[in-house]
């Protein structure tokens, strides 16, 4: 019976080869829209289609300085480290993540939303599976777990958000929706909230999964505000209150817990 546990507790460590085989993976996506057929080109959630009335405003997307570097940083500090710190199937997810990035980069040079879409909602598989076994996992020491809570939650959490926004623009590439149709794009607003919600209870409060969520609301908000409509607006303000109140709830309930939780 020991000998068994023994076995499953090391197929679920990390490797160092695959610690190696996420840093690289971490670089592509990022020098990868300098060496695309098309030039420099854009990141996963930017955008692939129409402009829609709850598209982000443009420096919101800005956060993806933050995602890579993080990214990088986390898979540099696991071969620090040692990838025995980490558990296997968080770098599997991380490798198709980041590889996953990549795809999108290329995909949006070929201008389609379908196809990105697709590849967007790899990613989020992929991301919300990490953050979850992120959560799950018992990281040492701490300083190497709130890099890697804070590096997965804010990419899952962008992601999360992003999937929604790619699978608007492809539903009107391929359907008779419109772009400046006011009401289906708020469902899909309150469908991404729901989703956010979902995850970050399932996180127990990633703050910096919520901080992600949060900043896509904000930027949705502000194009609602820059283009007078004010239902955009109302929805993305509500959203962002509701993802703060329940990221404080959760934290307030896990003081109050008797048993610890990883940090995130």
């Amino acid at each position: 019976m020991v000998t068994t546990g023994t076995t499953a507790a090391r197929r679920d460590t990390g490797q160092t080869w695959l610690a190696w085989v996420v840093l690289v993976a971490a670089v592509l996506e990022v020098v990868a829209p300098v060496v695309t057929a098309n030039g420099p080109g854009s990141s996963p959630g930017d955008g692939s289609g129409p402009e829609l009335l709850i598209t982000p405003v443009g420096w919101a997307f800005s956060i993806w300085g933050v995602i890579y570097t993080l990214a990088i940083a986390q898979a540099i500090a696991v071969l620090v480290r040692g990838a025995d710190a980490v558990p296997r199937r968080l770098q599997i997810d991380l490798v198709v993540l980041y590889l996953g990035g990549t795809v999108w980069i290329v995909l949006a040079g070929l201008d389609s939303s379908e196809a990105t879409a697709g590849a967007l909602l790899v990613m989020l598989l992929a991301a919300v599976d990490a953050v979850l076994t992120t959560t799950r996992a018992a990281i040492a020491p701490r300083w190497l777990a709130v890099l890697t809570g804070a590096s997965v939650g804010l990419y899952a959490g962008w992601v999360t958000a992003a999937f929604f926004l790619n699978l608007s623009t492809a539903l009107v590439d391929a359907t008779s929706l419109e772009a400046d149709g006011l009401g289906w794009q708020i469902v899909m607003v309150v469908i991404a909230v729901i989703a956010l919600l979902a995850v970050l209870v399932a996180t127990r409060g990633n703050v910096a999964y919520a901080a992600a969520g949060i900043w896509a609301m904000i930027g949705i908000a502000v194009t609602g505000s820059s283009d007078d409509t004010t239902e955009v607006l109302v929805a993305a303000v509500v959203a962002a209150v509701v993802l703060v109140v329940t990221t404080l709830a959760l934290h307030v309930a896990r003081r109050r817990s008797p048993d610890p939780a990883p940090a995130a």
